[in-house]
């Protein structure tokens, strides 16, 4: 299972001369979006797997008896 993340994220450690501080606040909230947006699918992701996982329990558990 190959899991990537749909959103790339940069984040800046310090601020362009050329950029205002609204040009810089814009950047950092665009990238906060797009690690919200990728740790939503990382959450999803992970309630999907328990979910199987607890199937599967259940299937086993019901073959051993």
């Amino acid at each position: 299972m190959q899991m990537r993340s749909l959103y790339s994220v940069a984040l800046p450690t310090e601020r362009d001369e050329r950029d205002d501080k609204k040009t810089h606040e814009d950047i950092i909230k665009k990238n906060e979006n797009c690690l919200n947006q990728n740790f939503g699918l990382i959450s999803d992701k992970l309630y999907e797997l328990e979910l199987r996982l607890a199937a599967l329990e259940t299937a086993v558990e019901a073959l051993a008896e």
